[in-house]
């Protein structure tokens, strides 16, 4: 119960972290984000197609694992609709085949390279198949904390993706020390999120140990608050709702859960981190409840209509006439809704750590004001970069990393006065039917 204590406690500091930042804004200037960062925000800019799913590249998705002192896998996973299959070879075989350069370094703005590879991947077509996956060896790489900088490219359709993957190594028992895969077919799971019907197998490290601890906690996380706000939510709480341990099988760890929540999975109680599980619900990252899709309009509403439609008897009514009112008409409301929907089943998607994509800080965000059109990576933050080109403006969200964040996704938002009035006009565009782009 100790080390859940201290659960609650990295939670809660980064959920105070949040609150606190607008007033650390006011005393400092962005250059001091090196306190937050480990360099300087001259960071390497990466592909801002990243959080796209309609940009013409390449979208894997990565999940580290420190198999031993030795070496770290790599696993990549690519999605088979996004590639381009050809029979045009000798072996007139209908095939892709992938180009990967992977370079490992200290840091994202470092010159230094400590190892680097290329190989090339080829995948043949299969009736039915929805992704493939392999992996990366890295070796002997001596370093607690490094980055490995991954290139990939679709021969065939020219398609490119450009990816860091924040790898560490410190020795925190953090969730690169764990390894999941699914019972049924031992395929690699690359999602924090799953559905009750799922059975894992989940290694860890350190092979040896006899038994794990599982914590679940409920899921009573609140959304993120406006990015000029500071207020703290009266509601966040984080209490255990069971603990319990579970023994080993060959060094292999089995995990079925039948009830929504978090799940904090630890092979080391003194440890202050872990691998986390979580349930959201059944269609998650989906929204198919009207209470989940009320609750996804919430950045939209003030308190007052918030607690009208929720103890409205017909939840979809009111939110169908809430997007009715704002278009003028249905035909316009099925458009701007389908967008605004459609960008918070993807903040699920992208952006889910331990609450849902949606309730990030990134999540916000992107809801309200869409994929950035720039992003610039550091060690332990993103700048996201909306520009104007109209106006030549630019308007930047800097989200870091906290220093004792449970999740590699764990982003949060550096608030600022400032953006009430670009916040406030996006608000506004929306709830007049018009798609806010900056």
């Amino acid at each position: 119960m100790q080390a859940d204590c201290k659960l609650h406690k990295i939670i809660e500091a980064q959920y105070l972290r949040t609150m606190k930042i607008k007033n650390i804004l006011i005393l400092i200037s962005l250059i001091w984000l090196s306190a937050c960062v480990t360099q300087k925000p001259q960071g390497t800019k990466t592909n801002a197609s990243e959080y796209n799913p309609a940009s013409f590249v390449l979208h894997p998705k990565f999940k580290v694992f420190h198999a031993s002192d030795s070496y770290t896998k790599l696993y990549i996973k690519l999605f088979t609709k996004e590639l381009r299959y050809s029979s045009a070879n000798a072996e007139r075989i209908n095939k892709a085949v992938i180009k990967v350069y992977y370079r490992v370094k200290p840091s994202i703005s470092s010159n230094i390279i400590i190892d680097s590879a290329k190989t090339t991947l080829t995948v043949k077509k299969q009736e039915n198949q929805t992704s493939i996956i392999t992996f990366l060896k890295l070796n002997n790489i001596n370093e607690e904390h490094y980055v490995a900088e991954v290139f990939l490219t679709d021969v065939y359709a020219n398609k490119k993706s450009h990816s860091f993957i924040r790898i560490n190594n410190s020795g925190d028992d953090n969730e690169q020390y764990y390894f999941s895969m699914k019972a049924k077919n031992k395929k690699p799971v690359f999602n924090e999120y799953f559905r009750l019907s799922d059975s894992f197998i989940i290694m860890h490290k350190n092979t040896l140990a006899e038994e794990i601890q599982i914590s679940r906690f409920k899921l009573n996380f609140p959304d993120a608050v406006k990015p000029s706000e500071t207020r703290k939510d009266s509601s966040f709480t984080l209490k255990p709702d069971s603990v319990w341990k579970v023994k080993t099988r060959l060094g292999k760890i089995p995990f079925k859960v039948n009830k929504k929540g978090l799940y904090l999975i630890k092979a080391d109680t003194l440890k202050h981190k872990g691998m986390l599980k979580v349930n959201f619900g059944g269609s998650y990252p989906m929204l198919t409840k009207s209470s989940e899709l009320l609750d996804a309009t919430k950045y939209l509403l003030s308190e007052e209509e918030y607690k009208k439609m929720s103890n409205s008897d017909n939840k979809k009514l009111s939110i169908d006439n809430f997007w009715i009112k704002a278009a003028g008409s249905k035909e316009r409301a099925r458009d701007i809704l389908k967008v605004w929907y459609n960008r918070a089943t993807y903040a699920n998607y992208y952006f889910s750590s331990y609450k849902e994509g949606r309730k990030t800080d990134r999540g916000m965000i992107y809801m309200m004001f869409g994929p950035p059109d720039d992003i610039k990576n550091f060690d332990d933050a993103e700048k996201w970069i909306y520009i104007d080109t109209k106006e030549d403006k630019k308007l930047e969200f800097v989200f870091v990393i906290p220093e004792n964040a449970i999740s590699n996704n764990d982003f949060v938002l550096l608030r600022d006065a400032k953006y009430i009035t670009v916040w406030n006009r996006a608000v506004k565009s929306w709830r007049n039917g018009i798609i806010y782009k900056y």
